[in-house]
C-alpha cells in the first residue's frame, strides 16, 4: 500500500483533524472542483458563498468518513452580475476544469454563459436566475433551483387577484432580461383571469430614481404596485416611496425576506418567496446553527439554496465517480434530493419540478407568513 494511504488511514483511525488527513492523502485524492460566480460585493451573494464552503466541508468530510478519496474545492469568482464579466468567468472555470458551477447571479449572465457551459459539458445550477428562456433552449447542462419566471409569474397572479384582492395592478420593472420576462409573463396571467389592464412602468437596471414611475403609479389610483426590477434596487424604490407617502400596498419577489426594509415599510409590503416556510423544515434549525457557528452570522435564503446545489453536485461526483460533465448532469436530471427546503428534482430541461412559494407580510420589523403556494398543496409541505 503507498506510504500516503497508510498514513491517512492511521489518521482516520486516530480520529485527527480532517486537514491532516487530506494533507496526507493529496497525492492520492481525485479533485472535483466546484465553481460559485455571483456579484460577491453583495452581502446576500456572500452568505449564499458560505453555504457553498459550508457544503464543500461537509463533502469532504464525508468523503474521510467514507474514504472515497475524493476532494472538492471551492473556486468563487465575481461576475459583478454583468455579462461580459460573467463571459469571462466561464472561461476561467471551464480551463480550471470545474465539475460544475453554481450561479450566476443574474438572468442576462446566466443566459450569456449558458452557451460556453454547454459547449464545455459542464453542469450549471442556478439559483437566482429565473428567466424561464434559461431551460427552454435545450441545453443539457442547464438547472434551475428555484422556479422560473412562468411559474413564478402564474403565482403572483394568485398573490394579486386571489389573496390580495387586487383590482387595479401597476408593475414596476427594469431593462434586465429578469424583469421584463417576469412583468411579461405575470401581465398575461392576469389578463387570462381576470381581464384586468395592468399598467407597467419600467426604468433602468441601475437607476436609484423611482419618482417618476411611483407618480404615475399614485395618479393611477393603483391599489398593488408589483415591484419587478433587480433586488438591489428595493431599497432606493421603498426609499421613494416612504418618501412620496405612498401607502398603497407593494408586493416584491424573492429575497426581500433577508433584508429589515422596517424603516421603510409602508404597512403595506409584502414579499413571494421561493420556497415553503422555513420553520415546516427541521433540517434548517441544525443548519442555522451551524451555519451561525461557522460564519457568525444567520444565512440568509441563498444559502440555503447553494448548500443543496453544491451538496447535489458532490453527490452527482460520487455518483458516477467522475468530473465528467454529461455524466453529473445526467445523474442529476435522475436526483430526488432532499434540500433543506423540500423535496428537489429536475425535468430533462433542468427546471425545478413542482415549485413551492411562500407570501410573507412585514409586521413589526418581522416577516409574517400569510399564505403558501401551490394552495393545492395545502397543508404546506414539510420537509425532513
Amino acid at each position: 500500500m503507498p506510504h500516503g494511504k497508510t498514513l491517512c488511514s492511521r489518521l482516520i483511525a486516530g480520529g485527527l483533524l480532517l486537514m491532516a488527513c487530506f494533507t496526507a492523502c493529496a497525492q492520492d485524492a481525485r479533485v472535483a472542483r466546484l465553481g460559485y460566480a455571483a456579484r460577491l460585493s453583495d452581502p446576500l451573494a456572500q452568505s449564499a458563498q458560505q453555504g457553498v464552503e459550508l457544503a464543500v466541508e461537509d463533502a469532504n468530510a464525508q468523503s474521510l468518513r467514507s474514504r472515497d478519496n475524493w476532494r472538492f474545492e471551492l473556486l468563487a469568482q465575481d461576475d459583478r452580475s454583468n455579462a461580459n464579466f460573467a463571459v469571462n468567468v466561464a472561461r476561467y472555470f471551464i480551463k480550471a476544469g470545474v465539475a460544475g458551477v453554481i450561479g450566476h447571479w443574474s438572468s442576462d449572465s446566466a443566459l450569456a454563459v449558458a452557451p460556453l457551459y454547454e459547449q464545455a459539458n459542464i453542469p450549471q445550477i442556478n439559483f437566482t436566475s429565473t428567466n424561464s428562456q434559461l431551460t427552454a433552449q435545450g441545453y443539457t447542462q442547464i438547472f434551475r433551483m428555484v422556479g422560473g419566471s412562468d411559474d413564478v409569474a402564474a403565482t403572483m397572479a394568485d398573490v394579486a387577484l386571489s389573496s390580495l384582492q387586487s383590482k387595479n395592478l401597476v408593475v414596476i420593472g427594469n431593462a434586465s432580461s429578469y424583469s421584463r420576462a417576469l412583468s411579461k409573463a405575470f401581465l398575461a396571467q392576469v389578463v387570462e383571469r381576470s381581464g384586468l389592464v395592468v399598467s407597467s412602468l419600467f426604468v433602468s437596471r441601475n437607476t436609484a430614481d423611482f419618482n417618476a414611475v411611483l407618480k404615475s403609479a399614485i395618479e393611477q389610483n393603483a391599489d398593488l404596485i408589483v415591484f419587478s426590477a433587480q433586488f438591489t434596487q428595493a431599497h432606493d424604490f421603498l426609499k421613494s416611496a416612504r418618501r412620496l407617502g405612498v401607502k398603497t400596498r407593494i408586493l416584491m419577489v424573492g429575497g426581500a425576506s433577508n433584508v429589515d426594509f422596517s424603516a421603510e415599510d409602508n404597512g403595506g409590503l409584502y414579499v413571494l418567496e421561493y420556497d415553503v416556510p422555513q420553520e415546516n423544515c427541521a433540517r434548517w434549525k441544525s443548519f442555522e446553527q451551524r451555519f451561525h457557528a461557522r460564519f457568525g452570522a444567520p444565512p440568509s435564503t441563498y444559502a440555503r439554496y447553494t448548500y443543496d446545489a453544491a451538496t447535489m453536485l458532490a453527490q452527482a461526483v460520487r455518483l458516477t465517480n467522475s468530473t465528467d460533465g454529461q455524466s453529473i448532469a445526467a445523474a442529476l436530471r435522475k436526483m430526488h434530493f432532499v434540500g433543506l427546503g423540500g423535496d428537489i428534482e429536475f425535468d430533462a430541461a433542468g427546471k425545478l419540478l413542482k415549485p413551492t412559494y411562500t407570501l410573507y407580510h412585514a409586521q413589526r420589523a418581522q416577516w409574517r407568513v400569510v399564505r403558501f403556494y401551490p394552495a393545492e398543496a395545502h397543508p404546506p409541505v414539510r420537509c425532513n
